[in-house]
């Protein structure tokens, strides 16, 4: 089956305005996006990269139509989201999006197969054309030969490489993509990064994938900053501007990735010394520290590994 049968469905504009998102609770509210704007284009890998709690999940659920907006606009195509109904958000995520999870998302009592199949038996495909499609997208992201299996067979790479070819089964314009490397090891998570943007290429599809991981975002043709909800910063990985600086300051200046990456090194250097002060000032509790001082360990092997790559040191 050639590659143009498999994928009829090109990309499409999305965009979002002056998006905001409220959470409230028993005692009160927060505000996960104040005022997101933003456009992605069609037949571009976009990375939404910022720290845990930052907003990028609320912006992927939003575009989605997994949650709806408390303010602003989400327009796909020609579909203005943020006006539909239940019943029509239904529709909506089932021809529309495609969806690619840190949790895989794989049914387990499902085969590889079966798992691949279920969204178009959903949309009405008759099962001779899906069991064909579905092999041929199992081809695709590099692991046919597994149709039979289940889940709990496959490693956490071939997991994820069903996942993709589950989100691209209705053949839907959009691909959203929330922190699909963050249960791999580093080398399956180069991989899967870098089967999406080769998808994102050959399908000419909209891509936006959520992340915190540099070395993944560097994967991408262009990169939003959020931080509190508020996109502070757009750049290409080989062109950053001004992310070095602070998003108040009134200089720009060009600088390389392997300085932004050192910049970034050193700040968490310091998170780490702060931290480790704290503890011995019994400002943290034992749990605490040992949780925020991992992660922080995570993030700093991340750092060191891009400038690595970049043969930076």
């Amino acid at each position: 089956m050639a590659v143009n049968n498999v994928f009829k469905k090109s990309g499409v504009e999305v965009r979002v305005k002056d998006l905001v998102k409220i959470y409230k609770y028993k005692g009160g509210e927060v505000q996960a996006l104040r005022g997101v704007t933003a456009t992605f284009t069609p037949g571009e890998l976009t990375c939404v990269m910022g720290p845990s709690g930052s907003g990028k999940t609320t912006l992927l659920n939003l575009i989605g139509g997994v949650d709806v907006p408390t303010g602003g606009e989400v327009v796909v195509g020609e579909v203005r989201v943020h006006e539909l109904s239940f019943k029509a958000l239904d529709e909506y995520r089932l021809h529309y999006v495609g969806f690619i999870f840190q949790t895989l998302n794989l049914i387990p009592s499902l085969t590889v197969m079966e798992n691949v199949e279920l969204p178009m038996n959903i949309a009405g495909v008759k099962s001779k054309e899906a069991r064909k499609r579905a092999k041929e997208l199992l081809r695709l992201v590099g692991v046919e030969g597994i149709e039979d299996r289940h889940p709990d067979e496959l490693s956490g790479g071939e997991q994820q490489r069903v996942a993709i070819a589950v989100a691209l089964a209705n053949d839907p314009p959009v691909i959203l993509a929330d922190e699909p490397t963050a249960e791999l090891d580093s080398v399956n998570a180069r991989n899967i990064a870098d089967l999406i943007g080769r998808l994102t290429k050959l399908t000419g599809k909209t891509v936006i994938m959520a992340t915190h991981d540099p070395r993944i975002a560097v994967k991408a043709d262009r990169i939003l900053r959020i931080e509190d909800g508020r996109i502070e910063g757009e750049y290409r990985p080989i062109d950053v501007e001004g992310w070095a600086l602070p998003s108040t300051s009134p200089a720009v200046r060009q600088v390389s990735l392997a300085e932004v990456v050192k910049l970034r090194l050193s700040r968490v250097g310091e998170e780490i010394k702060e931290l480790e002060e704290k503890f011995r000032r019994g400002e943290v509790s034992t749990d605490e520290f040992h949780s925020k001082l991992s992660k922080l360990k995570r993030l700093e092997e991340a750092f060191r590994e891009l400038l690595a790559s970049l043969g930076s040191e």
